[in-house]
């Protein structure tokens, strides 16, 4: 199974960007083939026209295309923003529409340094898995205070907080698999 982590925070100095990286390290220590989608990497410009209707796609936005076509399952990785998910993630879902997430589980993980860890980002964002056709997995990772719970290269510091984990992948890996078989 090939699952994409879309890591969405552009910012610099970040800190979500750790739950990316800790989930890939979740991920493929129980054998999936885990990828890391940077949006901090990824140049989409102003929105003006989805994938499907722009003439002439650059050499990157066909690349992503084609790696999230290859995908059995996503994760969507977001900070809380004001309530509500990163820009740069909405852009993401937006740009590329429905096709290459139609049918597919998506789970979500959301992140802050305070103790809700992105509550309300999370609902919003199984709408919009919904509004892609997708199907989002009930569960959702939320973490709070980040910052303490995970280093910089995404290894988990508290041991609460990996029980989480362990809970929200085994969920989303018996979900994916069970929709892509």
């Amino acid at each position: 199974m090939k699952i994409s982590i879309i890591s969405s925070s552009t910012r610099k100095g970040r800190v979500s960007h750790r739950i990316a990286l800790m989930l890939q390290n979740q991920l493929t220590e129980r054998g999936v083939n885990a990828e890391i989608i940077d949006l901090m990497h990824f140049d989409m410009g102003r929105f003006e026209e989805t994938f499907a209707s722009k003439d002439q796609p650059t050499t990157q936005e066909k690349e992503v295309y084609q790696k999230l076509e290859a995908a059995d399952g996503f994760i969507f990785v977001t900070p809380e923003y004001n309530g509500s998910i990163s820009s740069g993630l909405k852009h993401f879902i937006d740009f590329y529409a429905k096709k290459p997430f139609e049918k597919k589980p998506i789970g979500v993980a959301t992140g802050s340094t305070g103790m809700m860890g992105g509550t309300r980002a999370a609902h919003q964002l199984q709408l919009s898995i919904l509004a892609c056709f997708a199907f989002p997995i009930p569960h959702m990772l939320l973490s709070g205070q980040m910052d303490k719970t995970m280093s910089e290269d995404g290894t988990i510091l508290d041991e609460a907080y990996k029980g989480k984990v362990d809970f929200f992948l085994n969920a989303y890996v018996e979900f994916a698999e069970k929709l892509t078989q």
